[in-house]
């Protein structure tokens, strides 16, 4: 059970980071389209820094910036502060040192969860820099640049009044997650033991965002919420000083967050790696993760297409 760990942080942060205000409205004051997307948020000018010998896709370089797309609501890969505006998390601050090693800006678009992969497929952006696991199913689509760990947990109100510490537990509960997400299939199989063994089966509501759907744990509409450990577990170190949620870290093969880039576009996807570890070789990216309380997730190196399932 993960709780009473502190991190510095006020409490209107992160409730604006988890979208958990009276009326659980978006943390961004941007309008937001019928496509789920907001006005880009750029990591800074395009001349962040001197353009390195890596080679980058001739239409990037021209434009000096690499859109890539993201939830903006999933503390502490990618949130905004308590004033809706300011972009913080380890993709952001990663991508801070990514685009001066390359030359060029990186330019986040927010669309919600289901739309990211449709929006990278349509070329309405370069790649999908979010807390997106990388799946032998989602590389038969995009390449992935695996850069940490991530792994599963449940999300619980604090207390754990429940008594859950397993998905085996959660026989007859209604548990979250976000619609399109890779938690989906691990629920129905727990389901399904759970209906073979005699109990009653998992019911599973999913939602757009992640905020919502952790909205739902709190309010006590839903037992647990599932999703990416690194997540979740500094959520239940910070949402209200550590005293909202509980969270519980679910065993199972490695998985890794991934930045996803389209199968043609092996140039991008060869220059986003080769950025990504040079963060690592300058020790950026270990600060980064220490930031944010997350040095166990850290990698040696960013690796291509590493899913084992």
């Amino acid at each position: 059970m993960i709780r009473n760990s502190r991190i510095l942080m006020a409490g209107a942060a992160i409730l604006a980071a988890l979208g958990i205000a009276a009326c659980g409205s978006s943390p961004t004051k941007a309008a937001t389209s019928s496509a789920g997307t907001a006005s880009p948020t750029s990591t800074g000018p395009a001349t962040a820094g001197a353009p390195s010998a890596v080679s980058l896709p001739a239409n990037i370089r021209s434009a000096g910036v690499i859109t890539v797309g993201s939830e903006l609501t999933v503390p502490p890969m990618i949130f905004f502060e308590s004033n809706g505006t300011t972009m913080s998390g380890i993709n952001y601050d990663l991508a801070q040192a990514m685009s001066s090693y390359l030359g060029v800006a990186i330019k986040f678009k927010q669309y919600a969860f289901p739309g990211l992969q449709p929006a990278l497929e349509a070329g309405k952006i370069d790649a999908i820099f979010d807390a997106i696991n990388d799946t032998k199913q989602r590389e038969q689509q995009f390449n992935f640049i695996d850069y940490v760990s991530a792994g599963n947990a449940l999300l619980l109100q604090a207390g754990n009044p429940n008594s859950i510490q397993s998905l085996s537990d959660m026989c007859g509960h209604t548990i979250a997650t976000v619609s399109g997400s890779v938690q989906i299939a691990l629920v129905q199989a727990a389901s399904t033991t759970c209906t073979a063994k005699g109990a009653k089966p998992i019911t599973i509501s999913q939602y757009q965002s992640a905020a919502t759907a952790r909205l739902q744990v709190q309010t006590g509409k839903v037992t647990a919420f599932i999703g990416n450990a690194p997540v979740l577990l500094y959520l239940a170190k910070t949402a209200g000083n550590g005293k909202t949620f509980d969270a519980i870290a679910i065993q199972g093969q490695p998985s890794y967050y991934g930045i996803a880039v389209a199968k043609s576009d092996t140039t991008l996807l060869n220059a986003l790696l080769a950025a990504v570890n040079h963060t690592i070789a300058d020790g950026t990216y270990q600060q980064v993760l220490a930031k944010y309380g997350l040095s166990s997730i850290g990698l040696p190196k960013a690796v291509v297409n590493a899913a084992a399932s």
